[in-house]
């Protein structure tokens, strides 16, 4: 019998103990059910799905990058935390993420960079003029000169002087005519508005024009200079979204979550978790342990989860209660337990720890663990680390005890009380 409790105390280890180096999060094939393939003959092969949410109390792998139980091959913003996937417009994209939440747009274009998408921004390119008066819808041009009236704005203008010659081969593009003096006449034919010594326009104008960039710095070599350029590598992600701006990365790949993208912008790799940067599990570090910070009202349950800074490190972990507010009774559920395997940095728990707060207020639990055999980094023995989590509790003071509780007039407390009765009755008999 015991032999059998072993195994089976085993196989869901076995199961969900896959090597992820990363979550999925559809940069590398569609995520969500593992492939069904495998068996042979009459058998019927087959992968396990296991629950996709590391939210209850079973563990998916590596399919939700953003941890709100949603597969990223179906949630509607894969990077940011919305479990309700509401999507106001209808356009798959949800409302945490939609740059326009009450118009459809799919593609989520946005010319300047800011917080509204194209559709639904009065002002799409961030010069300051109404999309309904600018003369130059999509070129930044504030000042919206206009030099031979034709309606089209100089800034996106290809005959400033209205001659039929092109700017680039116009001898004086602000002036009329074939011939012009224009050594004569530099000032008024190439004008530098901004004063930053390049000219406004010519053979190499001003790629930011009213915008001071002496430089002309352009690193995708478009048509925008980097000081006014929404996307400066042209990966088709916008600098206020790109976790790494100056480097052409449109996988966004990052894998140990600090906001710094891996090709180009990230040399020293420590996992953070939930943004915490300050505890951010350094695998090349001492033996660490961890698990976020929480709020949550009375009467919710949190389940209580353990990182280590160490993949696969067999651990012994036990939580307590360290601070809690006065008439609280509150007490963590399946306190003590071993952690053998490990999703990323996450420890996958037979018996997930739970707590539920019964005071509103502020609690602090401890968790302490220690490293089974040897620290499989350093080879050391007998390494443990301890971290504290503080829960902020809104809401009511429960009456009663915390817990399950039976009345004194349910069916089950009279099904109780006739047991004790027999027994009562049995141990009289033998005497």
């Amino acid at each position: 019998m015991n032999k059998l409790i072993v195994v089976l105390l085993m196989l869901p280890m076995a199961v969900m103990g896959q090597d992820a180096p990363y979550e999925c999060d559809n940069n590398y094939g569609e995520c969500g059910t593992p492939e069904m393939s495998g068996g042979g003959g009459n058998a019927g092969g087959g992968s396990i799905l296991i629950n996709n949410s590391d939210l209850g109390d079973t563990y998916q792998t590596a399919d939700d990058y953003d941890d709100d139980g949603v597969e990223d091959s179906y949630d509607n913003c894969p990077r940011i935390r919305n479990n309700a996937q509401f999507d106001s417009d209808g356009d798959g994209v949800g409302d945490v993420c939609d740059n326009c939440r009450d118009t459809h747009n799919l593609n989520q274009w946005n010319l300047d960079g800011d917080a509204l998408g194209d559709l639904c921004d009065s002002d799409m390119d961030g010069d300051g003029i109404l999309n309904s008066v600018d003369n130059c819808l999509r070129r930044h041009n504030s000042g919206q000169s206009d030099l031979d009236e034709n309606g089209e704005g100089d800034a996106c203008d290809n005959d400033l002087d209205g001659d039929g010659i092109d700017n680039t081969i116009d001898a004086c593009p602000t002036v009329p005519g074939e011939i012009v003096d224009a050594p004569d006449r530099a000032s008024e034919c190439f004008p530098d508005r901004d004063g930053d010594g390049v000219p406004d326009f010519g053979t190499n104008p001003d790629n930011c024009l009213g915008i001071y960039n002496p430089s002309q710095l352009n690193i995708d070599n478009d048509a925008n200079g980097d000081a006014c350029d929404p996307d400066l590598d042209n990966d088709t992600v916008l600098n206020e979204r790109d976790n790494c701006p100056h480097v052409f990365n449109v996988d966004q790949t990052d894998v140990d979550r600090d906001g710094r993208g891996d090709e180009g912008c990230d040399s020293y790799f420590c996992y953070v978790v939930f943004g915490d940067e300050d505890n951010c599990l350094d695998p090349k570090a001492d033996f660490k342990v961890y698990s976020p910070n929480v709020s949550l009202d009375t009467g919710g349950i949190v389940s209580l989860r353990l990182f280590m800074n160490r993949v696969g490190q067999p651990a012994h972990y036990t939580w307590s209660v360290k601070q809690r507010p006065a008439g609280s009774r509150a007490t963590v559920k399946n306190p003590i337990g071993y952690a053998l395997d490990s999703t990323l940095f996450e420890y996958i728990l037979a018996k997930r720890p739970k707590f539920m707060p019964d005071v509103p207020g502020v609690y602090i639990l401890l968790i302490n663990t220690e490293a089974l055999f040897e620290d499989n980094e350093t080879g050391e023995t007998e390494t443990g680390d301890q971290h504290e989590v503080t829960l902020v509790v809104g809401g009511e003071r429960l009456a009663g005890p915390v817990g399950c509780s039976v009345s004194s007039n349910s069916p089950n407390s009279v099904s109780f009380l006739w047991v004790v009765f027999l027994l009562g009755f049995m141990s009289r008999r033998r005497f």
